[in-house]
């Protein structure tokens, strides 16, 4: 019980980065977590992935109940930028990042992901989110093949791209 008199704001502090709604959070992610049969050891991770989802998630029940004023900023916007020209793979992969994810473990491998894509290294991640190493790279392995599964299974007759193959197999 101790935990979610301090730690838990602590952690949630962190997650929203200062954000004084950090507060509702707690209460929230406890009403989501209480009939959980949660051991006391694995609480704190069980809370932050919680939190971490339930702040970040734009479809998350807290992110609908009290940050329906707060737009989440797009960190890049290609309309503005002259020089930029969309592959068939950009196309790919902006469609299955823009899906809405099914749950909250797709949720957490897609916005692992969508760090590591703008250019974030895993040690940035980690720092930003306090995650382990491992944890990130087997997020971002499960992304790949979450992405590999998705549309290799809906379409079958595609081949690979000229830029994402290996140094040695490119031919000039």
């Amino acid at each position: 019980m101790e935990f979610w008199k301090h730690e838990a704001y602590i952690i949630a502090e962190k997650v929203t980065g200062g954000n004084p709604i950090y507060k509702d959070l707690v209460s929230h992610v406890y009403l989501l977590v209480y009939e959980l049969n949660i051991t006391s050891s694995d609480l704190p991770r069980v809370f932050a992935r919680y939190s971490y989802n339930q702040y970040n998630w734009r479809d998350s029940t807290f992110n609908k109940q009290y940050r329906l004023n707060d737009p989440l900023p797009e960190l890049y916007d290609k309309e503005t930028d002259q020089e930029y020209h969309e592959t068939e793979m950009q196309k790919l992969l902006d469609s299955y990042m823009d899906q809405s994810p099914t749950d909250d473990q797709e949720l957490f491998t897609k916005e692992i992901t969508r760090m590591h894509l703008m250019g974030m290294t895993y040690r940035e991640i980690r720092n930003e989110t306090g995650i382990s190493l491992d944890t990130i790279h087997l997020a971002i392995k499960q992304f790949k093949n979450d992405l590999h599964i998705t549309y290799h299974n809906s379409n079958r007759d595609c081949q690979s791209s000229y830029e994402f193959q290996s140094p040695g197999l490119q031919t000039i």
